[in-house]
């Protein structure tokens, strides 16, 4: 279908006369994460994956010595650009230039391989500029930051998913790092830490959801080479990684691929000299000027960055104002904008028939749900849009022709093999696969913070789609059928071509099933067998959790927005207040709920087993949506008209450390605080909901009963720090 490209409007009318020629958007090549110079050795003792050729080299360096990796990770306000589809975009090529707070200056962080028992050393650089207008104690007005919400240039960073100490100089969220200074992180991992896919991101309360929408976030890979050991009276569960029988009959590891999903929500803007209320007031639509006062339909419309001409302005793409940008349910459905893969929009991609690849998905973005489904394409009339990576303009118009070109049917959907969710090895493959559960064709269900590593093959020669599938119109009611349950239209991330390879006939689970028990033929027979049949629990680091001792009292967290406070526990984020205090080596359930709207919740630290997930029935009872053998009810998910539960089938007793709250549902999952004391974090992983107060802190001490919780010694006093600015030096906390 041919583009309509006289849609500018208002905003772009205005700049002249003159507008360039449109053409059709060019394909581009998928591209791995960039790597650090240096990185290709530290991959080439822990990874399959070759280093990134060619795409952006960031600043900073990697290196290793024995078990010491070494990072400089500079933090710039990088200049480049975002490839934007619509060919109506002014710019030339269709090349959105930016301005963007990231790791390095690329349009995504460095992918960083490391090792159980690894020292993580990185030296974060933060090069931001001291003035900063959001950070000062009136911003200006023009802003309209909320409380709580600012610093914009001051930092910290959180690895996500890492069982490390949350103390001192490791991943300890609750500093401040501030501009031109640099900090040396030195993370412990431990000899015992699982294998996974992990992720790393800016996490400075005030500034987390700017940074990360602008693009501050990064692949973390553990990788394990600890084989399978039979049990033992002395060691009755030994560790082994799932790394070491993912590979072929010859030995050769399965390829892997790395997609980091990160919805930059860049915008253009008008900043007139000496605008009252300060700059990044006045955002470019394809329907005139969006700011604070504007009415819907420009509220609404699709972002544009025009060609600047005398007495207009235009910025760079840049991520400046809370409100208008990030502090919406709605907006990344409306603005237009393209959740991209490494920084790239809808990149190409060529695999052949047959291989078996590990895809390690990450969940970047700061707000809305990716519902990742692999899709045959289908040719529409003589044009066949996917195989020539052809699909143009916005997500509103590259609607009709991908619901044409990648129709997800039970016949079309090609399954996906989950053997790790949030970094963690399943105890058993879960298939993605094409049966309707709810109503509703399956999709990989992927929230803010999520993380889900799948095994494809795709059976023969031809194109394909990977899919961030629509939400169901049911499920958007709670959030006004727009935004947070994922796109009300479905967006096309990456186009697959199939080219050459083996085609494969048959059921596909089973053709993985073979290979992996053909090419570990050493393993004991029963075991061999089990991971024929997808029984991954001798490489799963977690198979139970004990339940918390007698008489421990449950804990509870209940997100609530009661405008304008955003809450947990009816509070909203104090940094001078512990919120739970926890002894270290015990273990307790919690008890998660949402009001109002979907929130998701994050811990630190530890990860959580899902014990169970419950629903009110029409008596007003709490009742579960799992059978006893962890299949879902489908009398209750079928009676679901908002279609909510069907994303929890399949997360029946796993290991996760982030997990979606929905809406009339009540999850309660068990916690065991393992091996660090410290001070961390709870909170929603809606990042621009985290920045607004729903956050709590939580202290980990060694021994509840004693004074002081076990901490300090007997008559000791500490003078209390000067008073500072709160980007100048962490804060203090009242016990």
């Amino acid at each position: 279908m041919m583009k309509s490209f006289a849609r500018i409007g208002l905003v772009i009318a205005a700049l002249g006369p003159s507008l360039p020629a449109f053409a059709a958007p060019v394909p581009r090549a998928f591209e791995p994460p960039p790597t650090l110079p240096g990185q290709g050795n530290v991959v080439a003792l822990e990874a399959a994956v070759a280093p990134a050729v060619g795409g952006c080299r960031p600043q900073g360096s990697i290196s290793r010595s024995g078990s010491i990796v070494s990072v400089v990770l500079n933090f710039v306000r990088g200049r480049f650009f975002i490839n934007n589809p619509d060919p109506t975009d002014p710019q030339p090529d269709g090349l959105d230039p930016v301005e963007l707070r990231s790791y390095g200056g690329c349009k995504s962080g460095p992918a960083i391989f490391v090792k159980p028992g690894d020292t993580l050393r990185v030296d974060l650089i933060n090069q931001l500029a001291k003035d900063d207008p959001s950070c000062l104690p009136n911003p200006p007005e023009g802003l309209g930051l909320p409380a709580l919400v600012g610093c914009f240039n001051t930092t910290n960073l959180h690895t996500h998913g890492l069982h490390v100490s949350p103390a001192g100089n490791s991943d300890n969220v609750l500093l401040n790092i501030a501009p031109q200074t640099k900090f040396p992180y030195e993370i412990n991992i431990p000899n015992d830490h699982p294998a996974g896919t992990f992720w790393y991101h800016a996490h400075r309360h005030g500034s987390t959801a700017v940074q990360v929408a602008s693009g501050a976030s990064g692949v973390l890979v553990v990788k394990g080479e600890r084989p399978y050991t039979p049990p033992s009276p002395q060691n009755p569960k030994p560790i082994a990684d799932i790394d070491t029988v993912l590979h072929d009959v010859n030995g050769a590891p399965f390829k892997e691929q790395l997609f980091l999903f990160q919805q930059i929500a860049y915008a253009c803007f008008a900043n007139q000299p000496n605008q009252p209320g300060g700059p990044w007031q006045q955002i470019y639509t394809t329907q005139g000027i969006y700011n604070a006062s504007s009415p819907a339909n420009i509220a609404n419309a699709p972002w544009t960055c025009p060609l600047a001409t005398p007495g207009n302005p235009v910025s760079p793409g840049v991520v400046e104002n809370f409100g208008l940008q990030l502090d919406s349910s709605s907006i990344w459905d409306t603005n237009g904008r393209f959740t991209s893969v490494n920084g790239i929009v809808q990149p190409t991609l060529t695999v052949p028939a047959g291989e078996i690849q590990r895809w390690r998905f990450v969940h970047a973005g700061i707000h809305d749900t990716i519902n990742i489904q692999l899709v045959r394409a289908t040719p529409v009339g003589t044009t066949n849009l996917i195989a020539t990576s052809a699909l143009s303009g916005n997500r509103q118009q590259q609607k009709a022709d991908l619901l044409a070109a990648c129709n997800a049917s039970p016949g079309t959907l090609i399954p996906q093999f989950e053997i790790a969710s949030d970094g963690l090895t399943r105890t058993k493959l879960r298939t993605v696969h094409a049966s309707q559960v709810g109503g509703v064709l399956e999709s990989n269900y992927m929230q803010p913070g999520y993380r889900s590593d799948v095994l494809v093959v795709f059976p023969s020669d031809g194109d394909y789609c990977l899919l961030n599938q629509a939400a169901p119109k049911a499920e958007r009611v709670s959030n006004g059928n727009g935004g947070g349950q994922g796109p009300s239209t479905p967006q096309l991330l990456a186009y697959v071509h199939v080219r050459g390879g083996q085609p494969v006939t048959g059921d596909l689970q089973a053709y993985v099933g073979k290979a992996l028990y053909d090419a570990n033929p050493t393993l004991p027979d029963a075991v061999r067998t089990g991971l024929r049949d997808g029984d991954l629990r001798p490489w799963a680091p977690f198979e139970n959790l004990a339940p918390p001792a007698a008489g421990s009292q449950q804990q509870q967290a209940a997100f609530a927005i009661n405008f304008p406070a955003f809450t947990v526990n009816n509070a909203s984020y104090d940094p001078d207040v512990v919120n739970f205090t926890r002894e270290v080596n015990t273990t307790d359930d919690w008890l998660l709920s949402a009001q109002g709207e979907p929130h998701i919740f994050h811990i630190h630290v530890n990860p959580f087993q899902v014990i169970d997930v419950t629903t009110t029935n029409t008596n007003g009872q709490q009742i579960s949506i799992y059978n006893p053998d962890g299949t879902c009810k489908p009398d209750i998910v079928y009676a679901d008209k908002q279609q909510l539960a069907n994303q929890y089938c399949g997360m029946w007793h796993t290991f996760r450390d982030t997990i979606i709250v929905e809406n009339n549902y009540q999850i309660r999952v068990r916690t065991r605080y393992d091996r660090y004391i410290g001070e961390y974090v709870l909170h929603c992983h809606i990042l621009d909901h985290e920045d607004a107060g729903m956050m709590a802190n939580i202290a980990i001490v060694p021994d509840l009963n004693a004074p002081g919780g076990g901490l300090g010694m007997a008559g000791m006093r500490h003078a209390r720090q000067p008073t500072a600015t709160p980007a100048a030096t962490p804060v203090g906390h009242k016990h």
